[in-house]
């Protein structure tokens, strides 16, 4: 009986690892010569890699864009860690979700358009949307990302139907939003992270 109770365990574990971990990105992203090549339902867009991105941020919100037609797995929104640092320092309340009387995180917030480089980054986005939802409804410890890639810029976008050029529809989108190719992704409460540094 306890050998059948171990498989399922085993089972269930190699399954959450399987579906967190070997899912295929949906973007598909190619990296060729010194661009990245994805592919959202209707367009191909060729991204320029543009230097190194590496920081720790608090995260505000995220979302996931896949099958959006966005060439990005998901929008992180996003305060860099040294301007909250004294807050999470100062302020008990402020390490868990819910409203923040005085402090307007979404206007101080920066929006990055995440696009996983391997299987584990994409699993770890995959994987911090659906903590960032359970801690919004539980009111829980805020989350911190340290995010390591490369800044990403609009290169060209073609239709998949005609070939025609589309590179300005997402060039202006890029204008709000900044691309990041992800390489590794660190998630960690904010509590922590604070208490390190």
């Amino acid at each position: 009986m306890w050998k059948a109770a171990l498989f399922l365990i085993l089972l269930f574990v190699a399954g959450h690892f399987a579906v967190r971990y070997l899912r295929t990105n949906p973007l598909n992203p190619v990296v060729e010569s010194n661009e990245v090549v994805v592919e959202t339902r209707e367009y191909e867009v060729r991204l320029a890699r543009d230097g190194p991105v590496e920081g720790t941020y608090l995260l505000v919100a995220a979302e996931s864009v896949d099958w959006s037609g966005e060439p990005a797995n998901a929008t992180l929104s996003v305060i860099g860690f040294a301007e909250v640092r004294d807050y999470l320092r100062a302020y008990p309340d402020f390490h868990r979700y819910g409203p923040m009387p005085g402090l307007q995180l979404d206007k101080a917030a920066s929006t990055l358009s995440a696009i996983a480089a391997n299987r584990l980054a994409y699993g770890e986005l995959r994987g911090l949307i659906e903590l960032v939802e359970e801690r919004v409804d539980e009111h829980g410890e805020r989350i911190c990302i340290t995010i390591s890639g490369e800044s990403l810029r609009v290169n060209g976008a073609a239709s998949l139907d005609d070939g025609s050029d589309h590179t300005s529809l997402f060039a202006n989108r890029e204008e709000e939003k900044h691309l990041v190719f992800v390489n590794e992704l660190i998630v960690e409460d904010c509590a922590v992270v604070a208490a390190s540094r």
